[in-house]
Order: structure tokens, then C-alpha cells, then sequence
């Protein structure tokens, strides 16, 4: 009993090294999910802080990001990461969605304080429940019946003027 006791305190020490015996690894810490590049250098930053916080093996695994006001203008690569159903884009410079059609999992969209253009690429989200346009001043209000699918949906205010004439 003392030897188990021992080899698995010996275990928990090392939970961040390799550990072989006969040269064989018998032990291997689970490795942060490394292999991917997006085209904006602000989200690349920002998905690297999200795995490297929530010690993220799998792109799959990846299901909330939040990087709001960190300069971010493309989502090019974003798509890799299939598991996401949460995000939150508030305060950037982001104006083309297409990349978000990619990701059939999302559930809330926040979007808000950006430059988006069109919005069509989100019609393909049926999962999502919740989108924040608003304070998008580019944006082309959504036709009737596009989103009308989402639960809670705001858009910028030139939207509702347009939709009362």
C-alpha cells in the first residue's frame, strides 16, 4: 500500500513532465492545442490566451471566447474551431462574417461596436440564440424573415427606423 501511495505522489509531482520507464513514456502531460493560425495577429492572441488559460488540448474543446476591445478587424482561420458556441466580439474592427458561417455550434453572438456589412452569413446559424448588432453603422438591416429564427436579436438603430417606414 505505501508503494502506491508513493508511485502516485510521485504521479502528482510530475504532472507536468514526461515520465518513462525502460524508455518508454509511461506519463505525458496533456499539451496545449498549438497547431493553428488565424490571419488577425489580435485574435491569434486572444484564442492563445483562451487555451492557454483553460489548458486546451483539442480545437474541438474550445467553446467559449471573449475578445472584446482587442483590435481585432478579420476572422479568417476562426472556422478551425468547431466547438464554439459562445462569442463575444464587442468593441473591434471586424466587418466581413463569412468565416462565421463555418460555425454551426454558436449559440450567442455578440458583435456589438464593430463595422460589420452584412449580416446574410449568420443565416446559416441555427443554433443561435442570441446576436448583438447593435452600433454597427455599415450594417445592411436584415430582410425579413433572415433571423427572424434567434430569440434575442438587437440591431443597430438605423435598422428599426427602416423597418418602420
Amino acid at each position: 500500500m505505501y508503494r502506491i501511495c508513493a508511485l502516485c505522489l510521485f504521479l502528482a509531482a510530475c504532472q507536468n513532465y514526461d515520465v518513462t520507464l525502460n524508455d518508454r513514456q509511461v506519463y505525458g502531460p496533456t499539451r496545449l492545442f498549438t497547431d493553428f493560425e488565424v490571419t488577425d495577429e489580435a485574435l491569434q492572441r486572444c484564442i492563445e490566451q483562451r487555451i492557454a488559460d483553460e489548458n486546451i488540448s483539442d480545437p474541438l474543446k474550445l467553446t467559449a471566447l471573449n475578445c472584446s476591445n482587442a483590435g481585432i478587424a478579420s476572422l479568417n482561420g476562426l472556422g478551425q474551431f468547431a466547438g464554439l458556441t459562445q462569442l463575444k466580439f464587442s468593441d473591434n474592427r471586424i466587418r466581413n462574417l463569412v468565416e462565421l458561417g463555418q460555425l454551426s455550434a454558436i449559440e450567442s453572438l455578440w458583435l456589438d461596436n464593430n463595422v460589420v456589412v452584412d449580416p446574410v452569413p449568420l443565416a446559416q446559424l441555427r443554433k443561435l440564440q442570441k446576436l448583438d448588432l447593435t452600433n454597427n453603422p455599415t450594417l445592411q438591416c436584415p430582410k425579413a424573415g433572415l433571423l427572424d429564427y434567434i430569440a434575442s436579436l438587437t440591431v443597430p438603430e438605423h435598422c428599426h427606423k427602416a423597418s418602420e417606414e
